[in-house]
């Protein structure tokens, strides 16, 4: 007698089996993710860096070529003359948004965009509707990709502005003509009180900016350049590329009285900028990206980025370096030259600079 072949039939999983290997790939995956995060972050970082990098060698192409840094931001018709105070002319640039080109307008050549660059009607302001379309140009190598703002324009002063993170070193002087009393010392012009204050001025102001022989405390120690964020909303002005104001491609200003001390500082004041039509609930969109505000104006803008722990500025000589949060400062009521003061100025005993078109 034969014996009969039996095949067994092939066990399956169990429902216990089936939920054990579920929760390890799902452990597997939680442990995951945040590494894949990090690393995507770190990308960011890089390319960001990078970005700046370019931003800050266009800016030395066109010291290089015109013997001076761009001005940080030009007025051509100031709204009036104030009467000598302290034996200065000063600038009344408050509330003139009659801007012409910007530092950033100014070397488009050298970042490789002469089309957008011949695209503007410079005998007329930023805001007029001739430069409509040039403003709105998305330029990639302006744009830092952890923030996650920037792809809204700017919908203020005429409409139609691009989003940019970087931002020229006006200075921890105030970039308007008002208020007067030290240390908010006015930044408005070569013959203002600020320009004239080598603790007060920066590298690039409004209708003047220095040179590189200019910056006597040492192109490697002096900030050029640094992050910005975009603003919140399309009515926050803030990160728009061609927008020469605080705040839009210029941060001025900072390390004042408290409230903006460092970088990505936290206070309901910190940086002074115009809205455009807030939403109702604007205040905990500033508040959930840790952003002042003020409706003072462009007096104040301080540095910010959207990485955790600091900033990237460029320095005078394109060096890039990560400025921590918790950097030492003072402010401009304390004593000048700690960590995050000392390099905010140019630290410049020669107060001659090159004098931009009125």
């Amino acid at each position: 007698m034969f014996a009969r072949n039996r095949c067994r039939a092939p066990r399956a999983f169990t429902l216990v089996e089936l939920l054990v290997v579920i929760a390890i790939i799902g452990i597997l995956v939680a442990l995951l993710l945040p590494a894949v995060q990090a690393a995507r972050e770190a990308a960011r970082r890089a390319q960001c860096q990078s970005n700046l990098k370019n931003a800050a060698l266009a800016v030395l192409n066109y010291e290089a070529t015109n013997k001076s840094f761009p001005m940080g931001t030009v007025f051509h018709e100031p709204i009036a003359k104030r009467p000598p105070s302290g034996g200065f002319q000063e600038w009344e640039i408050q509330g003139n948004t009659d801007f012409r080109e910007s530092w950033l307008v100014a070397v488009l050549a050298y970042l490789e965009e002469p089309s957008v660059y011949d695209a503007f009607d410079f005998t007329v302001s930023m805001k007029h509707a001739n430069n409509f379309e040039p403003r709105g140009s998305v330029i990639p190598v302006l744009l830092c990709p952890s923030d996650q703002n920037n792809g809204v324009k700017y919908v203020g002063h005429g409409d139609n502005w691009a989003r940019g993170n970087y931002a020229g070193n006006v200075g921890p002087g105030v970039m308007h003509s008002t208020p007067t009393r030290p240390p908010a010392i006015p930044l408005t012009g070569p013959t203002s009180m600020g320009w004239k204050n080598a603790f007060a001025r920066g590298v690039m102001g409004p209708n003047v900016a220095s040179t590189i022989g200019q910056i006597t405390d040492g192109a490697t120690n002096t900030v050029m350049l640094t992050e910005i964020r975009a603003g919140v909303f399309a009515g926050d002005p803030r990160g728009t590329w061609a927008f020469g104001q605080g705040g839009g491609n210029l941060v001025t200003w900072h390390g004042f009285g408290g409230d903006a001390n460092g970088p990505n500082f936290c206070h309901p004041t910190a940086d002074d900028v115009a809205l455009h039509n807030p939403p109702s609930d604007f205040a905990l969109l500033l508040q959930s990206e840790c952003m002042g505000i003020s409706p003072g104006g462009f007096n104040q803008a301080a540095s910010r980025s959207a990485h955790q722990g600091g900033v990237y500025v460029a320095m005078c000589d394109a060096s890039i370096q990560f400025v921590s949060d918790d950097i030492e400062t003072s402010g401009a009521w304390g004593p000048c030259c700690r960590a995050w003061d000392h390099m905010l100025t140019s630290q410049n005993a020669d107060t001659s600079a090159p004098v931009g078109r009125p």
